[in-house]
């Protein structure tokens, strides 16, 4: 139950524990690390199992309490008088062999320090701890397994079973200095540059918060002081009678430099050493004792880092946009053969657009995190088209523009100076011609005829790839179909655009009544209840269904006919539906029979019902003063052709969610296919379950070697990645990330973000990543990082909108402005910064949220 560092191997990380594993490696190796000893987790294991205590956590864990709680319930159930005697004795013993007598206890979870999760401050640390109070602090430190912050962190992660914690017992060093050492930019994610936190006395002051640190950042490659901090340091942390003590620091200290160039030399070089060891950026505690010697007494994995693994490292400094965020508005990753049939569709999409000679292979696209990236250095190559490309895109992700300004405010020079040249792509005019004629014939149609028309021609390709999916054989056949239906989808999607060009015009139609008529209209009310809104009619059933339940008493249920008449004609969609790897509503529709029972609290579809159809009288009624008052000014024909402007405009914008209906339809297809292959695996003993099939790429496919491994190594990835909250925009092959551009203030009660959809609200944040469990109450305010058209029957609960990414024509930005609620978007690590209960004013003109006071969720 007891082993020492140069006892350990590799074998043994379910026994030591994160930390005392990275320990004994270092150690091991010959890195300058204080000796030491693990108190390993059969110590603990046997602790719960002689005790009994093991059933009584399961159950306190299954209350319905709070986390703290459940931690104060649990912590009780360990006491010394349980502790083995004999367990006792081998401590003790042990350490009269660490000739200073005076260690540090250190928690070493099994569920600690591991890739996408560090878990670090979830467990406890004890230092100067003599034989006296050595066994107290080990139980102090199996108590922590069990700490309110550690439950939570493992709920959140999905971490429920198989842990375990062990117990380091180290060699204390009576620093002089001390710190903490990043050897990647944990501000920026730059993988060249090194970052040291220093103080005097030991690093529990630092690690703490009880000092604010000097900080250096420090150029990897030839040890530059790139920026140097200097705070006031007011305490140091020493050795006290029992354990530790702070006193103040001498005036002569407070302002100065706590590492001098020796210090900071030393500790980049051997900082630089650990990294490479592990072949991971490190988060590394240091200690300097009175003969400035360094020693490393803790490293981990820096776990915040967004991964660059896949991007190209060829000594160029290259940029990759985030794909999935910026343009699909998705923030989830991808299944791994989701990722493969979205990642081969966009160099296909820039060779139809630009008609290359020679076609783009998919090299530029890369995934990290689950995501789509595309390397865009190419575009950066010219300031005027980086600047441009952020233009185009900012209708989709308001805050893109600024994001890239900043990149090229940083990095412009390098881009354009570094061999790579831009040039015009002159295929696109080419083709720009080729769509010519069709949108001349779909403009020949009347404008009330061409959503029939739109659903007409999908309907007509989804028709002709159904047909032959039915006559696949082969898994080759079928992997090459699910290839070539999503870039078929969007070449529908382009040819169903042509019919509703004129959403664009609603800023023309704006100033044109505004010369004409002044400020005599407001013409919010146009911007509300489109006809022909395919997604606001999935809501108006979704209501009509909670009526029919309501008003007939009747219990919904997912066999129900008038259910399955809904997933007949929207079951293809899925709250994450870009990723044919998910699940349909058809296959589990648990979504949709959630929103039904919501709508009949309170019957609240008779409100929605009413808010729908009284926007679109109030549009219909406007449109017609408006045609009144021209007729009397200007006279009745540009009365008429005012009128038709903004009938067609609403029509077309109405119809604009149309392709993207259909292009899911299509994936829903791909999905079948590939189900089939699923179900053919399954049975010959492959995987374990058609859905695993989702977790491989076509190359395992094909080899059909060690499937079983390779999806369960994906999956961990995949569950992983789901829990990242926060992704860039654009990140660097340096690693560098960018975000926003804005910065917030997470003390301001100010948030500066970028208005979306005008109006001004007051009410409860209510913070949601997946709708499918979503608690949203009628009149809260959704705040999340986007949505997708899954998402809308929400906004007829929520009476404000706060996003991450979207901009005016994203779904989040359409939907708003429908249902005439406010919205603001661009606010960095908004479902971070707004907890769950917070009474904020959202002011959707100026782009402001206004934290009024923290409140308890009630329900």
């Amino acid at each position: 139950m007891i082993r020492w560092f140069y006892e350990i191997g590799e074998e043994d990380f379910q026994a030591v524990g994160g930390k005392g594993y990275n320990l004994s490696k270092m150690y091991n190796q010959g890195l300058n690390v204080p000796n030491g000893f693990v108190i390993t987790s059969d110590a603990y294991n046997s602790y719960i199992q002689k005790n009994f205590i093991g059933e009584k956590i399961s159950r306190i864990l299954n209350e319905e309490t709070s986390a703290k709680e459940k931690s104060l319930t649990i912590k009780s159930l360990f006491t010394k008088e349980l502790f083995s005697i004999e367990l006792q004795k081998r401590i003790e013993d042990q350490l009269t062999k660490i000739a200073s007598k005076r260690v540090a206890v250190r928690s070493s979870s099994t569920v600690e320090d591991l890739p996408g999760m560090s878990f670090a401050g979830q467990y406890s640390t004890y230092l100067n701890v003599t034989r006296k109070d050595i066994i107290d602090k080990v139980l102090l430190c199996w108590q922590s397994l069990w700490n309110e912050r550690a439950i939570d962190y493992r709920t959140k992660y999905d971490v429920t079973s198989g842990f375990t914690h062990s117990v380091v017992i180290q060699e204390m060093i009576n620093s002089k200095l001390s710190g903490i050492v990043f050897t990647a930019n944990p501000i920026t994610g730059n993988r060249n540059e090194v970052y040291i936190n220093g103080s005097y006395g030991l690093g529990e002051a630092i690690v703490s918060g009880e000092v604010n640190p000097d900080q250096y950042t420090v150029a990897k490659s030839n040890g530059k002081v790139l920026i140097e901090e200097l705070s006031s340091k007011e305490r140091l942390c020493q050795y006290g009678e029992d354990g530790i003590e702070y006193v103040p620091i001498r005036d002569g200290l407070k302002n100065g430099s706590s590492l001098e160039n020796l210090h900071i030399e030393s500790i980049v070089k051997e900082a630089i050493m650990v990294e490479a060891y592990f072949s991971k950026p490190q988060d590394i505690e240091f200690a300097i004792d009175h003969n400035d010697e360094l020693y490393i007494v803790q490293s981990r994995d820096i776990t915040s880092l967004f991964p660059i693994d896949s991007f190209i490292q060829d000594k160029k400094l290259r940029a990759y946009l985030s794909v999935s965020t910026v343009m699909l508005g998705m923030k989830e990753p991808f299944t791994p053969l989701g990722f493969e049939l979205f990642g081969h569709m966009v160099p296909t999409i820039v060779n139809v657009m630009t008609s290359r000679n020679k076609p783009l292979d998919g090299g530029f696209v890369k995934e990290a995190g689950g995501r789509i990236f595309a390397d865009i250095t190419y575009l950066l190559a010219n300031k005027f088209v980086g600047k441009q490309f952020a233009k185009a895109f900012a209708g989709n992700d308001l805050p893109l523009e600024g994001t890239m300004n900043a990149v090229l405010k940083h990095h412009g020079k390098q881009f354009t100076n570094q061999g790579i040249k831009f040039k015009i792509p002159w295929g696109i005019i080419k083709y720009a011609i080729s769509m010519v004629k069709p949108y001349v014939e779909a403009n020949k149609i009347a404008s009330e005829d061409r959503y029939g028309q739109m659903k007409k021609i999908g309907h007509a390709v989804v028709e002709e790839h159904m047909k032959l999916a039915c006559s696949l054989q082969t898994v080759e056949e079928k992997l090459d179909f699910i290839k070539d239906t999503l870039v078929n989808a969007f070449i529908l999607s382009q040819k169903q655009a042509l019919y509703c060009v004129e959403f664009a015009n609603f800023s023309k139609i704006s100033k044109k009544l505004s010369k004409m008529l002044g400020d005599d209209f407001d013409i919010v009310p146009l911007t509300k209840s489109f006809p022909n809104c395919i997604t606001v009619e999935l809501g108006m059933e979704l209501n009509y269904l909670a009526k029919y339940f309501d008003e007939e008493g009747i219990e919904p249920t997912k066999n129900h006919p008038k259910v399955r008449q809904l997933l007949k004609e929207f079951g293809h969609r899925s709250t994450i539906e870009l990723d044919f790897g998910v699940k349909r509503w058809s296959e589990d529709p648990a979504y949709i029979m959630n929103l039904i029972k919501s709508y009949m609290v309170d019957q609240m579809y008779n409100r929605n019902i009413e808010e729908v159809h009284g926007n679109a009288q109030k549009a219909d009624q406007l449109i017609n003063e408006i045609y009144e008052r021209i007729k009397v000014l200007k006279g009745k024909r540009r009365a008429r052709k005012m009128r038709k402007m903004i009938i067609d405009y609403r029509i077309a914008a109405g119809m604009r969610e149309y392709p993207k209906f259909d292009i899911v339809r299509m994936l829903a297809l791909a999905r079948e296919v590939m189900l089939e292959v699923g179900q053919l695996y399954e049975q010959q003993g492959l995987i374990e379950d058609q859905e695993d099939i989702f977790f491989l790429r076509t190359q395992d496919i094909r080899s059909r070697e060690q499937l079983r491994l390779t999806i369960l190594t994906n999956k961990e990835v995949y569950k992983r990645e789901f829990a990242r909250t926060t992704i860039p925009r654009i990140v660097l092959n340096t690693g560098e990330t960018y975000y926003s551009a804005q910065n917030v203030d997470p003390h301001s009660k100010i948030l500066q973000g970028v208005p979306l959809s005008a109006g001004i609200y007051e009410g409860k944040v209510r913070v949601i990543f997946d709708p499918n469990k979503a608690e949203l109450l009628e009149g809260e305010i959704l705040v999340t990082e986007s949505t997708n058209p899954a998402w809308t029957p929400l906004f007829m609960t929520a009476k404000g909108l706060i996003m991450e990414y979207g901009g005016p024509v994203s779904h989040g930005g359409i939907v708003a402005r429908e249902y005439g609620i406010p919205a603001v978007v661009g606010i960095p690590s908004a479902t971070a910064t707004l907890k769950d209960g917070q009474m904020v004013r959202i002011n959707g003109e100026t782009g402001t949220v206004e934290i009024l006071k923290q409140q308890d969720m009630t329900h």
